[in-house]
C-alpha cells in the first residue's frame, strides 16, 4: 500500500495554486522588472537569491528539523537484476510519465506551448507576429510553479523534509537537463535516470561521499563532448 493518502494528495492541489500563485508575484515584484534590462545573467543571479530568501523564511518559519509525510515502513519488492522498489516509488514513476506526456502535449499540440517555444527562440521576433509576450509569460510561470510544487512533493514522498532539500538536488537537476538536451522534455527525464543510476552505483561502489561528484563530473563530461546533450538540436 502507499504511503500517503487523499490528504496529501488534497494538499498537494491547495499546494500547486499557492505555488503557482507565488511564481506570478515573484515574477511581478522582481523578474519582470529585470527582464526590461535585457541581460539574461542577472535574471539567474536574481533566481538565486530569491530562492535563498524563500528557503531562508521557510526555515524561520517552521525550523530546519526534518519531518516527513508519512512514517509508515514500507517493503519494498523485488522486481528482477537485483533491483527492488515500493509503492511508492512505482505511484511516482507513474505519476512522472503522466506529467512528461502532458506536457509535451502542451508544447507540441497547444497555440500556448507553441508560442512558449516561439518566445523562448526570438522574443522581439514573437511580438512582431502577434504574440502576447505577457501572457505567456504568465502562462510559463503558472506552469512551472505548479509543477515545481509536484517534483517538491514527490522528493518529499522519497525522502525527509526540510527547507534546504531543494538545494541538494541542484546540481543534479542542472547535470540531468544538460544530459537530455536543453529544451527536451524527454531527455530531461532520461537525464534524470542516468544521474540518479550514476548516483546509486557510486554509493555501492565507491562510497556516499562521492555521490555529490558523480552529477558534476557527468556535467563535464557531457558539456566536453555534446554540449546540446543527447536529445539537444543545434543552432543554426
Amino acid at each position: 500500500p502507499l504511503s500517503f493518502g487523499w490528504p496529501l494528495i488534497v494538499a498537494l492541489v491547495v499546494g500547486m495554486a499557492f505555488t503557482a500563485l507565488l511564481a506570478l508575484l515573484l515574477d511581478k515584484v522582481l523578474f519582470s522588472r529585470l527582464r526590461s534590462q535585457g541581460q539574461a545573467i542577472i535574471v539567474v543571479m536574481a533566481s538565486f537569491g530569491a530562492s535563498m530568501a524563500l528557503r531562508s523564511l521557510l526555515e524561520f518559519t517552521f525550523t530546519s528539523r526534518p519531518t516527513y509525510f508519512s512514517r509508515a515502513i514500507q517493503i519494498a519488492m523485488p522486481v528482477g537484476f537485483g533491483i527492488r522498489i515500493t509503492s511508492d516509488q512505482i505511484a511516482l514513476l507513474l505519476l512522472t510519465a503522466v506529467l512528461v506526456l502532458a506536457v509535451h502535449l502542451l508544447m507540441t499540440r497547444t497555440q500556448t506551448g507553441r508560442s512558449m517555444q516561439a518566445l523562448s527562440q526570438n522574443a522581439a521576433l514573437a511580438r512582431i507576429v502577434g504574440i502576447d509576450v505577457a501572457s505567456v509569460v504568465r502562462v510559463t510561470w503558472v506552469i512551472g510553479g505548479a509543477l515545481a510544487c509536484v517534483a517538491g512533493v514527490m522528493i518529499g514522498i522519497l525522502v525527509q523534509i526540510r527547507p534546504f532539500m531543494g538545494f541538494d538536488m541542484l546540481l543534479p537537476m542542472f547535470a540531468a537537463a544538460i544530459l537530455g538536451g536543453i529544451g527536451s522534455i524527454p531527455g530531461a527525464v532520461l537525464g534524470g535516470l542516468i544521474i540518479g543510476l550514476a548516483e546509486a552505483g557510486a554509493v555501492q561502489l565507491i562510497g556516499a561521499e562521492w555521490r555529490a561528484a558523480v552529477s558534476f563530473i557527468i556535467l563535464m563530461a557531457v558539456l566536453f563532448v555534446r554540449p546540446i546533450g543527447l536529445f539537444g538540436v543545434r543552432e543554426r
